[in-house]
């Protein structure tokens, strides 16, 4: 018997609740249905309205304020930044949108590299370098309104994980990518965006767990917040062709 013809079909891609409902909520504001300024519906009607949990439209909206986009105000709701068109505009136009692909491929490579990375800085990592590791998260934590010194506290950050290893090709792969990551930054202006890429899984986290010597949870949490970074990129690199076209 012939097998039918497969020429039509195309293989399906997975794609995550949280990543659905973050494309939903990204076209909802390019609409303009919510003009600068106005409060977004509360998380239980969006969650309602997109047939989701209402964890996949927290961490959503947490990509879409990490980008500048959206700010959350504490006892007022969620409301979509005044000049974000604006901002986002000035920074994330041509240029990012021809240099967005390959930071988003960085990324996914330092994934393949930095998870077990994060697992073996847990397991040897000396005193000495779980301290310069906690002097750039305070770095990180102290450049609230500063993002050129928040990202450069955070490159190195990932550098020292890489160095821990104590695996020396291991840490100048991570150097190298590191380094691809900031120049492309550089040139597509993204690293004039207000954003603070802090999502399930936040550097304290993976801090924390070099720090006790825990290589599962390390690893766990360096998957969790790469994940999140590469999603806000993707996010940020389709706002720019957006507005390229």
């Amino acid at each position: 018997m012939t097998a039918p013809l497969l020429d039509g079909l195309t293989r399906i891609e997975r794609t995550s609740i949280k990543e659905l409902a973050l494309e939903q909520l990204r076209r909802y504001i390019q609409s303009g249905a919510i003009k600068p300024g106005e409060r977004l519906p509360a998380e239980r009607v969006l969650s309602e309205r997109l047939g989701v949990g209402r964890s996949s439209v927290r961490e959503a909206l947490k990509v879409l304020e990490a980008i500048g986009l959206i700010e959350s105000r504490v006892g007022e709701g969620t409301f979509l930044v005044e000049q974000s068109g604006a901002t986002i505009g000035r920074t994330i136009g041509l240029s990012l949108a021809t240099w967005g692909g390959a930071i988003v491929e960085i990324i996914a490579a330092r994934s393949m590299l930095e998870v077990e990375a994060a697992r073996a800085a847990a397991e040897r990592a000396t005193a000495a370098e779980i301290q310069a590791m906690e002097a750039e998260l305070a770095r990180m934590e102290a450049s609230h309104a500063d993002f050129p010194a928040y990202l450069a506290a955070d490159m190195h950050f990932h550098r020292l994980i890489g160095r821990a290893t104590h695996n020396a090709i291991v840490a100048q792969i991570t150097d190298t990518l590191i380094s691809m990551l900031e120049e492309a930054l550089r040139e597509g202006h993204a690293d004039q965006l207000p954003m603070f890429a802090e999502g399930s899984a936040t550097h304290r986290e993976v801090f924390d767990a070099i720090a006790r010597h825990d290589g599962t949870a390390a690893a766990d949490g360096m998957r969790r917040h790469l994940e999140f970074t590469s999603e806000l990129w993707q996010t940020v690199v389709s706002l720019g062709a957006a507005r390229a076209d």
